[in-house]
This record gives C-alpha cells, sequence and structure tokens, in this order.
C-alpha cells in the first residue's frame, strides 16, 4: 500500500513529480506557431492556456504521493464508522435470517414459536398449574405442524444453516450493542435455528453443549427443546441459573428445561431439588432486572409441584 511513498527511492519520485508537473504543463498550454501571409520570413507565437479533463488527472496524479498516505491513515477511522454502522442494524445478518426462513418454508413456524411460546412475556396469561402442561405442549404442537406442512429442506443443508444461524448469533452478540435491537435479532435467530432443528439427523447435541461458542451452544438447546430426555436435566439447570450463559443463554436452556419436564415425568426427588433450586434462584438480586427469567422458573416449579 506505500509503494507510492515508501516503496520509491527518492531519485525516481523526483523524476514522477517532475514528469507529471511537465505534463500539466503542456495539456493546459495550446501553443501554435503561424507565419505571415506576405512575408514567409515572419512568423508570430499564439499561447492558449485552457484546462481539461486531461489536466485535472495529471493533477490528481501529482498529488497522489501525498493523498495515498493520508487515506492510509483514515482507513481504520473509516472502518471503525463501518463498524459502527453494522452494529446499529447488521442488515446483513438480518436479511440472511429472513432469506433462510423463506427460503425452506420455516417463516410461519419460527414466527409462531417465537410469538406464543418462546419470547419473553408470550405466556403472561397465567394458567393453572393443572392446565399448564397441555397448553404449553399444544403451543409446540401448532408450530410443528406448520414446520412438517411448509418445510423441504434435508438434514444435511438443516443442519449447515442451523451452523451458520450459529455464527450470525455470535456476531450479534459480539458486534451489536445490548438492547432490543439485539433480543429482537436474537428471538429470530433462535426461533429459525428451533424450526430447523427437526429435520437434522444425528445433531451433535452434546458436543455443542460443552462447546465454547454460545451460538452453538444455542442449538444444542434448541434440540433439546424437540428430543427433550431427562439426561440432560442437571446440564440444563446449571446452565439456566449459573454464570456461563448470558442471559438470552439462560433464557433459552429454561425453555428447554421447561418442555423436558413437560414431556418427561422426573422422580420425587429430582422434582423436589429442581423446584427448590429454581425457587431459590428465582428470588436472587441477579435475576430480578429481568422478568422474564424468574417468571419462567417459576412456571417450571409449578408445572412439577402439580405432578408431584
Amino acid at each position: 500500500m506505500r509503494l507510492a511513498t515508501a516503496g520509491l527511492d527518492a531519485s525516481l519520485k523526483k523524476q514522477y513529480l517532475i514528469t507529471i508537473a511537465v505534463l500539466i504543463i503542456l495539456s493546459v498550454l495550446n501553443i501554435s506557431l503561424k507565419s505571415d501571409q506576405v512575408s514567409r520570413d515572419v512568423w508570430s507565437v499564439a499561447v492558449e492556456v485552457r484546462v481539461t479533463s486531461i489536466t485535472l488527472i495529471l493533477v490528481f496524479l501529482f498529488w497522489m504521493p501525498v493523498l495515498l498516505p493520508w487515506f492510509l491513515t483514515q482507513a481504520p477511522r473509516l472502518q471503525g464508522s463501518l463498524n459502527w454502522l453494522r452494529a446499529q442494524g447488521i442488515e446483513e445478518i438480518e436479511s440472511s435470517v429472513l432469506k433462510i426462513k423463506l427460503k425452506y418454508g420455516v417463516q410461519e413456524a419460527s414466527r409462531n414459536y417465537e410469538e406464543q411460546i418462546s419470547e419473553p412475556g408470550a405466556n403472561s396469561d397465567r394458567l393453572n398449574a393443572d392446565d399448564d402442561r397441555q397448553q404449553i405442549e399444544k403451543r409446540y404442537q401448532e408450530a410443528i405442524a406448520l414446520i412438517d406442512a411448509m418445510s423441504t429442506i434435508d438434514a444435511t443443508e438443516a443442519l449447515d444453516r442451523i451452523n451458520q444461524l450459529a455464527v450470525y448469533y455470535d456476531r450479534v452478540r459480539d458486534e451489536m450493542p445490548p438492547g432490543a435491537n439485539r433480543t429482537r435479532l436474537m428471538l429470530e435467530i433462535s426461533s429459525t435455528m428451533w424450526a430447523l432443528v427437526n429435520k437434522t439427523v444425528d445433531f451433535p447435541v452434546l458436543e455443542r453443549l460443552n462447546s465454547p461458542k454460545a451460538g452453538e451452544r444455542l442449538s444444542a438447546y434448541k434440540y433439546i427443546e424437540w428430543q427433550p430426555s431427562s439426561q440432560y436435566l442437571d446440564l440444563l439447570l446449571s446452565r439456566a441459573i449459573g454464570i456461563l450463559e448470558i442471559p438470552f443463554g439462560q433464557y433459552a436452556a429454561l425453555l428447554a428445561l421447561r418442555r423436558l419436564v413437560t414431556l418427561n415425568p422426573l422422580t420425587p426427588t429430582q422434582a423436589s431439588e429442581t423446584i427448590n433450586l429454581l425457587t431459590w434462584s428465582a428470588k436472587l438480586d441477579y435475576f430480578q432486572a429481568d422478568k422474564s427469567r424468574p417468571k419462567l422458573m417459576m412456571e417450571i416449579a409449578a408445572i412439577l409441584q402439580a405432578n408431584l
């Protein structure tokens, strides 16, 4: 990038500037030599000065050795501005999420899941504990029916798209400032993951649960919502109330835990221990800033309590 400055030695740079300067002078001068019509021995010289597009190009080339280093010094600042603009919306990520949803027929299913199941406050119409299990599963089945009716993606491509969404999720966390826009985009990504994960085969759930990448862990939580198993009980509890995950990851673990206890009966000991942990955690100051997680904890505890 410094070819025009440091890459040129002093003599070559001097020759370059002299050559461009001479060309500039010649480009603005229109010199004509005429002889007298009566006496061929009398000559006159006419000089016309004019600026053309060629002159402007030559002027730019003359200043290029000075301008280029200045542009290079501004490059980090310009890159910072681009990153700031991307952080305000990350349009290319949103576009890619939408493209995935439209291409594979999961848009309606993911929207249903987002509005009826995963979005904080989706269950604000508080039910009696005895009705929670049936109502929650009904909402899942409605979203599942939309996927079965509309999606045509195969297993390999479904996993590829989930991997892409996991990368998007990590970028959103790293590049967007905390706030409503970031949470909304995370919900879009997680709901699309959930709508795709049913199409995968041999999903590496254990590997992803232990991944250092939050996006891969999120995909594992979405898989457990599809295929809940009691073997994941302790791990989901630790992620839901521990410090490994940010609040959004904790909420995803709680969603998976809620479906696990809805479809998989726990032993009385497991149920009692889980109830105690969740009710204790829900009262911690750490969780009080975001009411959605304590509320979901108490909902899970109520489902377990009703089945003891």
